[in-house]
C-alpha cells in the first residue's frame, strides 16, 4: 500500500461513491480469495485496512446523512455478504 498520503478535495457524495465501489471490490476479492487466490488474499487485506482508515476519517456530516449511529439496510446487507 502507499505510505505517502495526500489531501484530496472530495464531496460527501464522492466519498460515498468511492466507499461503495470499495465494498464491491471487497466482495469480488473475497470470492477470489476463497477460490484460492493468494494475490487476492493480499489485496483483500490491504483493502480492508483502507476501508478501516476511510471509516475513521469520515466527516461527521456524512455519518449524520446516513442516519447517525443507526444501521442502514445496505450496511446490514454488507455485513451478511462480507
Amino acid at each position: 500500500m502507499f505510505d505517502d498520503t495526500q489531501k484530496l478535495d472530495l464531496s460527501s457524495k464522492d466519498l460515498s461513491l468511492i466507499e461503495d465501489a470499495l465494498h464491491t471490490q471487497q466482495k469480488i476479492l473475497s470470492m477470489q480469495s476463497r477460490a484460492g487466490g493468494a494475490e487476492a488474499k493480499s489485496r483483500l487485506t490491504d483493502l480492508k485496512q483502507l476501508l478501516r482508515r476511510l471509516r475513521q476519517q469520515t466527516p461527521e456530516e456524512r455519518a449524520e446523512n446516513r442516519g447517525g449511529s443507526t444501521v442502514s439496510w445496505s450496511q446490514m446487507a454488507r455485513s451478511l455478504f462480507c
